[in-house]
């Protein structure tokens, strides 16, 4: 299959879960003898504007923002300045490929109307994979006046492809609920996780550190101060692993309520974290808003215990796989994991066979062979 993945960041130079889940299933889909193409945005770090990394071909369509210039409001919302770019320039780069299918991410919607028309003028098919649906309600809290105008494009964004690509079970209801998307439309794809590397790293072992571990972008949803309050009714130490807006106002919490026990890494290799995952006593994954989260599934798979605030957005599936516990009781449950790890982890490792045979992207080819109409 001769296929296209379409999204403003690539992961490894933009390190999220949307983008290394993507990644992950480009990697699998180019293993197999397909033909990947990924069109994205420069950013730095990247051999050129074409290039082939892993068996995929990058075609980059315009200079990516940094973090300041991605966010509006501190973290509270996308800037619209990067999205208008890379549609302004997206259809004149692609237009003179023809694929069997196009996949783009739905968010931040933009760029959808210009990869419809390529796909009509081209006659290929138009995939657009949904990491979640917002309410009405939802995107008037987020864009205010402008809210009612953003939840039309997103519906009619689910009037434009050929067919639908749910990150989740809640994903897949939302767009059938909220948006009327037909059933048959929608392939439901929670993937995450290359189950061959994490079968490899889930084998070694390290002792174990009075530690917890949160990997995420430091923006306002993720609620990363919700574990810096926990870590704080501990003796505990903290590693938070990301990067973005919100950086300086973590770090001011951490001195306030932790001081000496936070450390933040702005990035780790693909070894190095999950080998700090391996020597953590749990995850901690307090996002108010999720779609599937990669991170969450991959330490599932390493056998490592996720701690989730019963508020967070996750769905149902990797919910239950969690340990979960109020906002308030996250400290508690903090501390009844150190005083009892060994049996978090003995439950966590019968887990990992169950996480790996639900989320892994060894059924990519079978997927996307439908995406294709084949």
């Amino acid at each position: 299959m001769r296929l296209a993945f379409v999204s403003d960041n690539s992961y490894p130079w933009f390190n999220g879960g949307i983008e290394k889940r993507r990644y992950i299933i480009m990697r699998r889909l180019a293993r197999e003898g397909n033909d990947i193409h990924c069109f994205t945005m420069h950013r730095k770090g990247m051999p050129g504007w074409e290039f082939a990394y892993r068996g995929i071909r990058y075609h980059c369509v315009g200079e990516a923002l940094d973090w300041r210039g991605m966010y509006r409001g501190g973290s509270r919302r996308r800037s619209i300045r990067m999205p208008v770019l890379f549609s302004l320039q997206l259809l004149w780069k692609i237009m003179p490929y023809r694929f069997e299918a196009v996949d783009a991410d739905e968010f931040p919607f933009l760029h959808l109307f210009p990869l419809w028309l390529y796909s009509k003028l081209r006659g290929v098919r138009f995939a657009i994979t949904w990491h979640e649906v917002w309410s009405k309600e939802f995107w008037k809290g987020y864009l205010h006046g402008l809210g009612v105008i953003g939840y039309y494009v997103q519906w009619l964004s689910s009037r434009m492809a050929d067919i639908h690509i749910s990150n989740a079970s809640t994903t897949k209801r939302l767009l059938e609920q909220e948006l009327g998307v037909r059933s048959e439309l929608v392939i439901n794809f929670p993937v995450a996780v290359d189950g061959e590397e994490m079968r490899r790293y889930a084998n070694r072992r390290y002792r174990k550190k009075d530690q917890f571990i949160v990997v995420s972008r430091l923006v306002g949803h993720k609620r990363v101060w919700l574990a810096i309050d926990a870590v704080a009714q501990t003796k505990a130490k903290l590693l938070i692993v990301g990067a973005g807006p919100d950086l300086e106002k973590l770090q001011e919490t951490a001195r306030e309520k932790a001081p000496g026990r936070v450390v933040f890494r702005h990035s780790l290799t693909t070894e190095q974290l999950y080998r700090s995952m391996l020597e953590s006593r749990a995850m901690i994954m307090p996002s108010a808003r999720e779609g599937l989260s990669l991170v969450t599934i991959e330490a599932l798979s390493l056998g490592v215990p996720v701690v989730v605030a019963n508020t967070s957005a996750l769905p149902e599936e990797v919910k239950r796989m969690c340990v979960q516990t109020s906002e308030k009781g996250l400290g508690l449950m903090l501390n009844k994991i150190l005083r009892s790890g060994a049996a978090y982890e003995r439950a966590s490792a019968l887990l990992r066979s169950r996480v790996l045979s639900e989320f892994s992207a060894e059924s990519a080819g079978r997927v996307y062979g439908r995406v294709a109409g084949r």
